[in-house]
């Protein structure tokens, strides 16, 4: 099983089938914060050298362009375990 169409080579291999794509679910990114930052205006709120935790490139990408004053930290594990790390203070 592929999560995403984006993770697929623009060419599929012989013998590869599409078998279905489903409907798009909401594309909108979402932020969850420490308790201490909450209602804080979101990433703008943040204070500098706020540590962000992230996996993909695009944000990424998108948070060192508009944002050069945090810093940007890889997460993984799954939602339970990433907000764990959260709470554990690993990330604001």
């Amino acid at each position: 099983a592929v999560h995403s169409l984006k993770d697929m080579p623009t060419t599929l291999p012989d013998k590869l089938v599409l078998a279905a794509i489903t409907e798009r679910e909401d594309p909108r990114d979402a932020l969850i914060v420490r308790a201490e930052h909450k209602g804080k205006g979101g990433l703008r709120g943040l204070p500098k050298g706020a540590v962000i935790g992230t996996s993909s490139v695009r944000r990424e990408a998108f948070l060192r362009r508009d944002f050069d004053h945090f810093k940007i930290k890889v997460i993984r594990g799954n939602v339970n375990t990433r907000l764990r790390k959260l709470d554990d203070g690993e990330y604001d």
